[in-house]
């Protein structure tokens, strides 16, 4: 029975997409298909059992090590759990895995707090517009209003409280030594790609001199897209409806329909269907009150850590 050798555990938003995409590149390595099983967090899939979980890895090889990537195991998104509840479910996590996979090692990625909070409540938005459009098949363009980040905060603080990164390693040690873990930062992963790579590839003890970033860079940015996507479609729809437009546009080159449309987009027309498609961004009064939320937690992240992250308060 095949069984992940490492986990990546979060941070959610922190570039972990970016990470397994990079790592199934690997020729020694073997991700999971999904990337995020969920297997140790979601009762209902943890109740499917261990066959089905080595189900995922077996097609790896024999020279391969097993990974998988399921941020939800450092992360709660249940507003209704009190800070306690939601601490007790991170480390039942961590606990089943170590029940189950002791000498499993774990990867942790993590970026400025902040950035991580208002990037989750984005992803938190695309996610309500997909559904919405789910739901109403017939329209081209969402119908809720999008709420500022600063009610969401105050509604669903779980949102923040999911960017404690010492509070969340704290749990798993009760479970892992820290020899388990290695810890990472999403601004090295994009500025300085083959050597957080090679990072990686020396903790799963595998050949490190492989170009993982030969390639075109790998980098997810989901929402950018679901937004840009949403609103391209709201500034065109009108356009389409002119009898003979859309059999015009489609003979013109991609290129130049871009053109076109980004012309279309600084117009006053469509700064409006911005305004109101577009997440809001963050006020400055809101990240100045959490930088002082997170001094504390991230002080002793850098202490356990021994590193500087000073920029975080800035």
């Amino acid at each position: 029975m095949r069984l992940p050798d490492f986990l990546i555990i979060g941070a959610a938003k922190s570039g972990t997409t970016t990470l397994y995409k990079y790592l199934c590149q690997h020729p020694q390595i073997y991700m999971s298909e999904p990337k995020e099983p969920n297997f140790f967090a979601d009762n209902k899939t943890y109740a499917r059992g261990l066959d089905w979980y080595a189900s995922l890895f077996s097609q790896a090889e024999s020279y391969q090590v097993c990974g998988e990537a399921s941020t939800f195991y450092t992360l709660n998104l249940a507003p209704e759990f009190s800070q306690k509840l939601q601490q007790v479910f991170v480390s039942q996590c961590a606990e089943r895995i170590a029940q189950i996979l002791p000498n499993v090692k774990l990867i942790y990625i993590m970026r400025n707090p902040i950035d991580r909070a208002y990037s989750h409540w984005v992803h938190y938005i695309r996610v309500c517009q997909y559904v919405d459009l789910k739901q109403n098949p017939g329209k081209r363009y969402v119908t809720q209003k999008i709420e500022r980040f600063e009610d969401s905060i105050r509604r669903r603080s779980h949102d923040l409280d999911n960017s404690n990164y010492i509070e969340r390693i704290e749990q798993y040690l009760n479970f892992f030594p820290r020899e388990s873990f290695l810890f990472l930062f999403m601004d090295d992963l994009i500025h300085e790609t083959a050597d957080t790579l090679r990072k990686v590839c020396n903790f799963l003890e595998i050949d490190d001199e492989i170009d993982l970033t030969k390639r075109e860079s790998v980098w997810a940015n989901e929402n950018r897209s679901h937004f840009d996507n949403i609103i391209r479609s709201r500034i065109t729809t009108p356009l389409k409806s002119i009898p003979g437009v859309s059999h015009a546009a489609s003979l013109l080159p991609q290129e130049l329909r871009d053109w076109v449309y980004q012309g279309l987009r600084q117009l006053p027309t469509g700064k409006q269907i911005e305004q109101k498609y577009l997440p809001p961004p963050m006020l400055p009064e809101t990240r100045k009150m959490l930088i002082e939320r997170f001094r504390e937690p991230n002080q002793r992240l850098a202490e356990f850590l021994n590193c500087d992250l000073s920029h975080w308060s800035k």
